[in-house]
């Protein structure tokens, strides 16, 4: 009997922490990590409409879908499992639309990656994405968020 193996692509954790909003990040942080860490930038365009998300790839607009599903919760942590699927490619963009422009800035801190992702300028959202099998229950996982934290406040 053959051995058969399905192959799942793994889509990255992320790590939000509750108690820390845009608000209580230092004021240079992305100056002091870019200084400090290797980085990445990525520039993702979105259409937001009363219809749904679309990505805008190579000249291509995309219908996508968004699963999200809490894996893991502590008082201090949220860690989850949200990744976009392709639903269909259309050709005409929804009349009533909002195109909305991300930067994101990756920072590579000991193979875990700490995202900002910038609209319009300013910090609209920050969290820590993993591959990594641990959880936010395990203790070495625990030990690399705190690190983290201490950075960025």
């Amino acid at each position: 009997m053959k051995n058969i193996k399905k192959s799942f692509k793994q889509h990255p954790k992320k790590i939000y922490y509750k108690n820390i909003t845009i608000k209580n990040l230092k004021i240079q942080i992305l100056n002091i990590l870019k200084k400090k860490y290797k980085y990445t930038k990525n520039i993702k365009k979105y259409f937001l409409s009363n219809n749904g998300l679309y990505t805008l790839n190579n000249y291509i607009i995309s219908k996508q879908e968004i699963y999200l599903n809490i894996l893991n919760e502590t008082d201090e942590l949220i860690e989850i499992n949200e990744y976009k699927k392709f639903k269909k490619n259309i050709f005409q963009i929804p009349y009533e639309n909002k195109l909305v422009t991300v930067n994101e800035i990756i920072f590579n801190i000991n193979n875990t990656f700490l995202v900002f992702e910038i609209v319009n300028n300013k910090i609209n959202d920050f969290f820590i994405k993993s591959f990594s099998p641990l959880s936010i229950l395990d203790k070495l996982m625990i030990k690399e968020i705190s690190y983290i934290k201490h950075l960025i406040i």
